[in-house]
């Protein structure tokens, strides 16, 4: 079926391909096969760009390029702990095939707060220094004392931002493979937040097979959706969320709850029309990884609303 005006937007390059990583844990070559077959398929408008670290970008057998063109390129989102050292192999990548490759994302975990700022500015410089523009998202890995780890990361982003009129984002993991990796409501919440009030974009990665929260057998744990994440962080923009607010909307379990038409979403009685979504979309709820897309396709389907 015609999705409706307002679903469109949200879904529009939702979907960055992660078919490398767990619980997928794919082979290059199916991986690559399925990010083809999902790009151009009649449901490839959902789909944005293929993650893959940088240190296996010498994997992609040479046949398989054949795949992709100027029309249906190969978009890439890297990883990479040490961009400025790996420059070389990226460059080489891409010289190699010009005409069927994008490098539109970058992303790597935090390694040292103390030295971030530098990172940022060797990074910013690098980019500027090359023919790509990429957008870079970081992390900040599992600790103790993540929360404070994160707010003086979303500090140091925001202050490099401000001067020198960049855009890096953060990005937030929801889930994993195990039960303790899904992040407590609160944590997601406070995150959002933070970066709401310091103006970042935000991607996500993890655990967001599914449009709505429930409960997994597999991983004996409540996953979140990707309807949760991004509706509520719209709603927590538009209308100044707080915590508990926000955390509502995050753990809300029925689908009835989110609801599309051709002006506008829903989630109860907040509403967010086409061109809020496409704003919010374009500069403040990017993409999220996936190792599936048919899931969340299916999904979809089943709500009736694909």
């Amino acid at each position: 079926m015609q999705p409706v005006k307002s679903l469109t937007l949200f879904l529009d390059k939702l979907i960055d391909y992660a078919g490398l990583f767990p619980p997928a844990q794919l082979e290059i070559g199916p991986s690559l096969k399925n990010y083809a077959e999902y790009t151009q398929s009649i449901d490839g408008w959902m789909t944005s760009q293929f993650i893959i670290p940088v240190s296996r970008l010498h994997e992609i057998p040479v046949d398989l390029m054949e795949t992709f063109s100027k029309k249906h390129p190969l978009a890439l989102s890297l990883i990479s702990g040490d961009i400025i050292n790996e420059i070389d192999i990226i460059n080489h990548f891409f010289e190699t095939y010009p005409e069927k490759v994008i490098f539109s994302g970058h992303e790597s975990r935090i390694s040292n707060l103390s030295t971030f700022t530098q990172d940022l500015l060797d990074v910013h410089q690098l980019c500027n220094n090359q023919i790509f523009a990429f957008n870079s998202f970081y992390e900040i890995g599992p600790i103790d004392n993540w929360s404070n780890e994160m707010n003086e990361a979303v500090s140091k982003i925001s202050a490099f931002n401000t001067e020198y009129k960049a855009n890096v984002g953060f990005k937030l993991r929801c889930g994993g493979v195990e039960a303790q990796m899904f992040p407590a409501a609160e944590n997601i919440a406070h995150t959002i937040l933070a970066c709401r009030n310091a103006n970042l974009s935000m991607k996500f990665t993890a655990g967001l097979h599914h449009p709505v929260r429930h409960y997994n057998e597999s991983v004996k744990t409540k996953m979140y959706g990707f309807f949760n994440i991004f509706i509520g962080g719209m709603v927590a923009h538009k209308y100044n969320l707080e915590l508990d607010a926000l955390i509502e909307i995050l753990v809300d379990e029925n689908p009835d709850n989110f609801t599309f038409d051709e002006n506008g979403l829903n989630w109860k009685d907040y509403f967010i029309s086409n061109s809020e979504i496409q704003t919010y979309r374009d500069k403040s709820f990017i993409s999220y990884g996936s190792c599936s897309f048919n899931e969340p396709r299916a999904d979809l389907q089943k709500l009736g609303l694909l």
